[in-house]
């Protein structure tokens, strides 16, 4: 193997690890696109789907080359994405020999897994914050973070054999709602919606939504689908997974529905929680985990302030995502870190996780007029959220002109 396939065998492997990381397609393909001209070839053609990376390179010599990588998994490792976001920007400046390229990229994905206990811990603050979120009482809340355990613990073990978002997700929320109205026959915990709501926030992938939009406005048509078609299976799973404990123990379970905390600064608060345990659940870099925590906080009250002005959840996901998106470019020139890191934590009280679940929940259940309100409110939530980031993407270029070619990777 010459030393210009073997380079772009370990580029594609750094694309391969990136989106298995949590990052975006577009992104993963302008860090490739970086790297190949920083290593000089003479032109490259890089396509990205979160299944599959291909790219064709001419060499210096003049050697046309092509490798195809599959993706088989993915997930969101925000750890390992800072530490490839660090390692693409020193390789694009620095351009290290092929063999160097090699055993840093391997010293990244080799590094030791964060202890597990991090990762129980962000899925406990992260499904009780949110069940507050979602107005759960104080026993409600200990009800949620204690089936949290289990969805982290379901989660961990069956993803290890199945992949499929469907099989995997109906399987951790079917037990995951079992065990919920167990612990409310047995006094542990009094609304069942309620705390259901703020632990399917642990499983919905309703960011996979909003960044299939995103996907489809930046023309990425194929991402886009496949981004928006897993969110969707993946809701299905947790729809017929939590309806068919209702409809066998509890047959009216679905009337406690999306109910925000009354309270604003507990709401406030509960938010701010439940973001600092997805940051653990996410595995963010201890230091980044309080900035990502005073993102979402700041993403939130922008959203309450612009909804108390002009009552419409469409502007008001424009401006959240307006404000968590300038926030997260500005934590990223601080901090040396991807945008996506902060920006996706701090986004997350304005996901409509729950719109998505109670869409698919109103199909499965035949309650076709609830499911399609959910779902405008779904397309509009997600909708607003990709606008408010597109302006920041017009206006981070104006800002910084230039940061296209010091961060690349990012």
């Amino acid at each position: 193997m010459t030393d210009s396939e073997l380079l772009l065998q370990q580029i594609l492997e750094m694309g391969v690890a990136m989106i298995q990381s949590g990052a975006e397609t577009h992104r993963v393909e302008d860090s490739l696109y970086r790297l190949c001209g920083s290593y000089g070839f003479r032109s490259a053609n890089v396509w990205v789907v979160p299944s599959n990376i291909q790219a064709t390179v001419v060499t210096p010599a003049g050697d046309c080359l092509t490798q195809i990588r599959h993706i088989r998994r993915s997930g969101v490792d925000f750890r390992q994405l800072d530490a490839l976001n660090a390692f693409c920007r020193r390789a694009c400046t620095e351009t290290p020999p092929v063999p160097d390229f090699t055993a840093g990229l391997d010293a990244i994905l080799r590094s030791p897994e964060p202890p597990a206990w991090q990762v129980y811990l962000g899925g406990a603050l992260a499904g009780a914050g949110f069940g507050v979120f979602f107005n759960c009482d104080a026993l409600d809340a200990l009800a949620a973070a204690a089936v949290s355990l289990l969805v982290t613990f379901l989660s961990r073990r069956i993803s290890r054999l199945e992949s499929n978002p469907l099989i995997l997700n109906f399987s951790v929320s079917f037990l995951a709602e079992l065990l919920i109205l167990l612990g409310a026959w047995l006094g542990f915990g009094h609304h069942v919606g309620y705390i259901a709501a703020g632990v399917v926030m642990l499983l919905i992938s309703a960011l996979g939504t909003t960044n299939g939009v995103r996907d489809l406005v930046h023309l990425d048509t194929l991402s886009g689908v496949m981004n928006i078609s897993l969110s969707l299976t993946g809701a299905i799973g947790i729809a017929l997974g939590i309806a068919l404990p209702l409809k066998l123990f509890l047959p009216r379970g679905g009337n406690e529905i999306m109910v925000l905390n009354a309270s604003i600064p507990l709401e406030l608060l509960a938010c701010t929680l439940g973001c600092a345990g997805f940051a653990l659940w996410f595995r963010v870099r201890g230091r980044h985990i309080p900035w990502c925590a005073l993102g979402a906080l700041l993403t939130w009250s922008a959203y309450l302030l612009s909804f108390r002005i002009y009552p419409s959840n469409f502007c008001a996901c424009i401006v959240g995502a307006v404000i968590c998106g300038l926030y997260a470019q500005c934590m990223a020139r601080l901090n040396k870190a991807p945008a996506t890191v902060f920006q996706t934590v701090a986004v997350f009280p304005m996901i409509p996780g729950a719109a998505l679940y109670y869409m698919m929940y109103g199909f499965v259940m035949a309650d076709l007029p609830f499911a399609r309100e959910r779902a405008v409110n779904l397309a509009l939530s997600c909708f607003g959220i990709v606008l408010g980031f597109m302006l920041v993407e017009v206006l981070s270029r104006v800002l910084w002109p230039h940061s296209a070619v010091r961060n690349a990777g990012r």
